[in-house]
């Protein structure tokens, strides 16, 4: 665990492997988890509307098992934007958000 779930629109115009692994070794250098356990993928968008005037834009979710704190969750959130800022121009609007999961729901094999 985490899941990190970078979503962006079709038309984003960057080289999207490197902003992958450019988000995953983020995440690594947190040193907030294994690094066995971080999932990284990527979902484009063909469709976006964003009322800022942006042309693009990347989401990240990212989804923990409950436990972490709320400072612990501020330095993951703030090290990815910051990731995402150097690699991406001011047009593109950028947002992280990490959500728990509710452990008497999530499943996994």
């Amino acid at each position: 665990m985490p899941h990190i779930i970078i979503e962006h629109s079709a038309s984003l115009q960057c080289d999207l492997t490197h902003l992958t692994q450019s988000i995953h070794q983020s995440t690594i250098e947190t040193n907030l988890f294994d690094e066995q356990t971080i999932k990284t993928r990527r979902i484009a968008f063909a469709e976006c509307i964003l009322g800022s005037g942006k042309l693009d834009f990347v989401h990240i979710q990212v989804h923990l098992l409950v436990g972490r704190t709320q400072a612990q969750k501020q330095i993951l959130s703030e090290k990815l934007l910051s990731t995402l800022e150097s690699l991406l121009p001011e047009s593109v609007s950028l947002s992280v958000h990490p959500y728990d999961l509710d452990p008497a729901i999530y499943r996994k094999n």
